[in-house]
């Protein structure tokens, strides 16, 4: 070979050795994330290299524009943020199954809730997602100390390299589209209605799902156009023909069972990470709620209740509990919808005479809470200022624990002028589930093969149990308990996929960590189990039908104890679109595509598979119901569905 071009030849592979061989290793990585996460599908093998390999192109190709000293710099900065967004992303899947999306960089400052659980979930596979930032710092010493004399191409050689990384990235995304139209006549889907995250995942890889999320969020600014907001004025208008036998809305007249509670306390306790499965169980002879099962067995008891939640967790949970709405799929309302107009239940029972308060051990700010609250009808909060921790439970030495929050809340409950609403959220029984050996009291067999955290999620809850029992005996001793509803609600599951690992058996897959707990008590009604179908967006007409106050027109939900036609609509997390609907006699579950023809519709009585029509009416009225919510929260347009 003629020395000219040997020399040549090694000149740019002098430049392109190590961007190439960073792309390289971001396939890898995108692979290697899908594996471990169990994303891999080997129908997205191809696709998946080939746009991985051309975003890393995009990624680390520009390095051949600088010279040597910011050359290095340059890929220092661009491996921190991808090895960021990986390490991000697979701690938050393995935590949550599901994905960090670009609005989540708001949420920066909750971080610390989840710390503890941060370190119980790191494992040897993260440093696969460190090795680009290991590799470009070790060849940056060995070019200091080399101190080899630069490489500088020629205007038209730099050109001609960036021609050639332009047309691999072009045939890489081609690639994936082009696939994509072959297999639904429509690259849409892709990009627009996102239904099955994992397959969009394995398709193009978690880098390019983050950045093509970011880019709708941006997309996103001008949330409601003006033919949404036609659509929720005909969907008011035509709110009654949109019924199935009974209303998707509670109406203003009288329900049965109005005012059972009348002039009654109102004490809600939202329980962390309380799942259904829990109640009435037995571990080694020994029962996991005592107390609670006890207030099931008083109480009304809804055991075919769910809970929908985004981004928010415990935030979305307080948010359709108190509105009657639900929360968004890609978005926490409580900290970027704080300032729009609600007809929120402490609002509406503060109009009502009414004194209205929140007690939680965390600090006023998280979620955002202090800026929300004042708009939902809250009067006063109390937060972990106004208790002392006296032993603490949790990741950290300032975690109030729920003996502390329940007992130091008593009192404060005898001090409010009556009659009040008071919301208790406890915090004991989340994540990571670190509860001190001393206040461990459930032990756990070791035949019942449960990993290290659903063990720590038991002791957790047995431990808030506990806590709850000293409070209902405190209630009933102050004398606040004969004139209060009380009502014990679990927030969302507890992601450690206990219903499973206990045997739960479900309708619908997808159900089965959304499942939790609710228990009215005092409500002037024999007690009994109620296994209608409902979920959290129904609490509001409920318990305000109870208390002999008429809700506004504006709530979604339904009064579960008046409802002939009660229904469960689950949407997927980012996309909304609907996952499963369940009535009570009829169950829809969606199929991977989304598409409502490709569904499976099934006879609840017999678990027989019918004909799709026969979900079609109940699927489009829950379409329109989740549509109208969103429009409602991201348009400010109460006023709207209120007239």
């Amino acid at each position: 070979m003629d020395l000219r071009y040997k020399e040549k030849i090694n000149k740019y592979l002098n430049v392109l050795f190590l961007p190439l061989l960073l792309a390289v290793l971001f396939v890898l990585q995108s692979q290697a994330f899908n594996y471990w996460l169990g994303l891999y599908s080997s129908k997205y093998f191809i696709r998946l290299t080939l746009v991985s390999f051309a975003l890393g192109i995009v990624f680390y190709g520009p390095c051949i524009l600088f010279k040597k000293k910011y050359k290095y710099w340059y890929l220092i900065f661009i491996s921190i943020l991808v090895s960021l967004l990986f390490l991000a992303q697979f701690l938050y899947y393995k935590y949550s199954q599901s994905f960090l999306q670009f609005s989540a960089i708001k949420y920066f400052t909750q971080a610390d809730s989840v710390a503890g659980t941060v370190k119980i979930l790191l494992s040897p596979e993260i440093l696969l997602f460190l090795l680009n930032i290991l590799l470009v710092l070790v060849l940056f010493v060995i070019s200091i100390k080399k101190k080899n004399a630069e490489v500088v191409l020629l205007k038209i050689e730099k050109i001609a390299i960036i021609l050639l990384m332009i047309i691999i990235v072009f045939f890489g995304y081609r690639y994936l589209l082009t696939t994509e139209k072959k297999e639904w006549g429509s690259t849409s889907r892709l990009y627009t209605d996102v239904y099955d995250l994992k397959a969009l995942v394995g398709k193009m890889g978690i880098t390019n799902f983050f950045l093509e999320d970011t880019y709708k969020s941006i997309l996103r600014r001008n949330l409601v156009s003006a033919e949404d907001k036609n659509s929720l004025e005909e969907f008011a208008k035509h709110k009654q023909t949109l019924r199935h036998a009974s209303s998707l809305f509670s109406t203003s007249a009288q329900g049965k069972y109005f005012g059972e509670a009348k002039g009654k306390n109102l004490i809600i306790i939202q329980v962390e990470s309380l799942e259904n499965v829990v109640i009435n169980q037995k571990i080694g002879g020994n029962e996991v709620t005592p107390n609670l099962n006890e207030l099931a067995k008083q109480g009304l008891y809804f055991n075919n209740y769910y809970a929908q939640v985004g981004p928010g967790n415990t935030a979305d949970t307080e948010f359709s509990t108190m509105n009657s709405l639900y929360p968004l799929p890609d978005d926490v309302v409580f900290i970027n919808y704080a300032k729009n107009t609600y007809n929120a239940l402490p609002k509406l029972l503060a109009d009502s005479g009414y004194s209205t308060y929140s007690l939680h051990g965390d600090v006023p700010t998280f979620w955002n809470r202090s800026n929300i609250y004042p708009g939902l009808g809250y009067q006063k909060t109390y937060g972990l200022s106004d208790y002392i921790v006296t032993k603490s439970v949790g990741k950290g030495p300032s975690d109030l624990g729920d003996e502390d929050l329940f007992l130091q809340s008593l009192p404060r409950l005898e001090s409010f002028n009556q009659p009040f609403m008071a919301t208790i959220i406890t915090m004991s029984s989340h994540t990571p589930f670190i509860l001190p050996y001393d206040l461990q009291a459930l032990k756990i067999p070791s035949e019942l093969k449960l990993n290290w955290i659903q063990e720590e999620y038991l002791k957790s809850i047995n431990y808030t149990d506990k806590a709850i029992g000293g409070f209902i005996e405190g209630l009933k001793k102050d004398g606040l308990y004969n004139n209060s509803l009380i009502v014990i609600l679990g927030d969302h599951g507890s992601f450690t996929g206990i219903s499973t690992a206990l045997g739960q058996k479900d309708i619908l897959p997808e159900l089965s960590n959304s499942q939790v707990p609710m228990i009215i008590l005092n409500s002037g009604l024999k007690s009994q189990t109620i296994s209608k179908p409902a979920s959290q967006i129904d609490n509001y007409p409920t318990i305000a039908n109870l208390l002999g106050v008429v809700v506004p027109k504006s709530i979604l939900g339904q009064d579960i104890l008046n409802t002939k036609t009660p229904v469960e609509t689950h949407f997927k997390p980012v996309s909304g679109g609907i996952d499963a609907i369940l009535t009570n006699n009829l169950s829809y579950q969606a199929d991977k595509s989304g598409e409502f023809s490709l569904g499976t519709c099934k006879s609840i009585k017999d678990n027989k598979v019918l004909p799709i029509t026969n979900c079609q009416k109940i699927y489009l009225e829950q379409q329109n119901n989740l549509k109208a919510s969103n429009t409602i929260v991201r348009g400010n347009l109460l006023s709207s569905i209120a007239k």
